[in-house]
């Protein structure tokens, strides 16, 4: 906690010698602010070759700390070391991590930062660099000040060793760049923006482009929603009219009156948590705005191809994945003999510091597959009992619906949410002759929830029609 970082230091000397019944230990001195950030403005991991120096800079904070002297160490010197004024030296082939950590401070608290150093045989320096704008231009493909642009880069040869670059313009009052190549445009005028190999390559790759006057939006209207949003969906953009229908998209500012529930940019929406939200659009030059209301339906996953089923892994790595733009693919590992038997389970990436929390109000999740029959295909989840269907359902298609039903749980946990650190589908124990070892895999098209088991099996059953 913040109350931490301050110390007073008459205090800390006092009870030292506290032990000492004739001490008086004195309330009034003055306090020190400790440092509670140390920031290395330098890549989390630094290659150098064999014989190299390199000085990184850093900055800490806040303003007010009392002593903001640091200490930097090298956990490996017969690798690398490091002077006090941050520069590092190379001394042999290998990995060490470099700490820099306040010069005063508790141990616990104290404000702290690493950078890994590889020392490797030789650095291998850029010769070409590429930008390209990755920001799609609106319909009539100009730039417009207010406008934002994400600058990406391409860094030849493939195998160069620094991938850092620092960022710049021509022309500051134009457009400013920041440390990852974010465009913002401030004015009208030809501008450049530039990105500098950090190898003392003094290679520098380049974009060039005209930034048009604004055009104030007097006038804005948002099309409400038809359809709650899903949590694990991403964002959504918002079908937005300008008036006039030129206006600069930066002339209307975005807010959101629950941005734990969504948030929002430029009309585009992204879910944060359950509930609902009151977005609104004013236009910066007239006052006048439109208020839509986004709901993040409670309760609602759906893991798919649109998100490629993110969240999702298998548990082990010993055959392939594939993670399409319909199905994810997941090869089962090599079966040996008519004795053996095929198995390969898929689970959330959850522990007990990343629980998945389970609404009440859909607590049916489901999953639609193509998993051979036999064996054991069903769901683990801790904390549930055993409430699973075997069998599973199968569908007009061919393919299988699994699910787990927990309304019986939340009914005996009388809560209406519940967070796990393991769910996963079991895919285990099945006979070596069901499985032709030339398909030797099984198809996932989408896992989500469902307020019944009763309306996953329709919904199941109407999409495989």
């Amino acid at each position: 906690m913040k109350s931490f970082k301050y110390i007073a230091l008459a205090v800390m000397a006092a009870g030292l010698a506290s032990c000492d019944d004739e001490k008086q230990l004195t309330l009034n001195a003055d306090q020190g602010h400790m440092l509670e950030t140390i920031t290395l403005h330098v890549s989390p991991t630094l290659p150098l070759a064999v014989g190299m120096d390199s000085t990184i800079t850093w900055t800490v904070g806040p303003e007010d700390a009392t002593n903001k002297n640091v200490i930097f160490s090298s956990d490996n010197e017969e690798v690398a070391t490091v002077d006090q004024d941050g520069t590092i030296h190379a001394r042999d082939i290998g990995r060490a991590i470099i700490t820099v950590y306040g010069e005063i401070g508790f141990p616990v608290f104290d404000a702290s930062a690493t950078v890994i150093v590889n020392v490797i045989p030789e650095i291998i320096k850029a010769t070409e660099i590429n930008l390209t704008n990755t920001t799609p231009a609106g319909e009539d493909g100009k730039i417009y000040v207010s406008d934002e642009l994400q600058m990406a880069a391409e860094i030849l040869p493939a195998d160069h060793t620094y991938d850092r670059l620092i960022w710049s313009t021509s022309d500051p009052e134009l457009a400013t760049v920041d440390e990852n190549g974010l465009v913002t445009c401030l004015a009208m005028g030809d501008v450049t923006v530039y990105a500098t190999a950090t190898d003392k390559s003094g290679v520098r790759g380049s974009y060039s482009f005209h930034i048009n006057r604004m055009v104030d939006a007097e006038r804005v209207e948002v099309a409400p929603l038809d359809e709650s949003l899903c949590i694990n969906q991403g964002s959504v953009a918002l079908d937005v009219t300008y008036y006039p229908a030129d206006a600069t998209v930066g002339s209307v500012t975005w807010t959101s009156d629950d941005e734990m529930v969504a948030t929002v940019y430029r009309g585009v929406v992204t879910p944060r948590g359950f509930g609902s939200a009151n977005i609104t659009a004013t236009c910066s030059a007239t006052g006048e705005s439109t208020t839509i209301q986004v709901v993040v339906e409670n309760g609602l996953y759906i893991w798919n191809a649109r998100n490629q089923w993110a969240g999702w892994i298998c548990s082990d790595d010993k055959a392939p994945e594939v993670r399409g733009d319909e199905v994810w693919r997941i090869h089962f590992p090599p079966s040996e003999s008519a004795d053996s038997k095929w198995r390969r389970d898929i689970k959330m990436d959850v522990s007990n510091n990343n629980m998945f929390t389970m609404a009440s109000e859909r607590p049916v999740m489901a999953m639609k597959c193509t998993i051979q029959k036999g064996g054991d295909n069903t769901w683990d989840v801790r904390d549930s009992g055993n409430p699973h269907d075997k069998a599973g359902f199968d569908l007009p298609d061919g393919t299988r619906l699994i699910m787990i039903d927990l309304t019986a749980k939340f009914a005996e946990w009388a809560t209406t949410t519940h967070d796990f650190n393991l769910w996963q589908l079991k895919v285990a124990d099945i006979p070596h002759d069901n499985v032709d070892p030339a398909q030797a895999y099984y198809d996932v098209y989408w896992i989500r929830t469902f307020k019944t088991a009763d309306e996953a099996k329709a919904f199941a059953t109407a999409e495989a029609q």
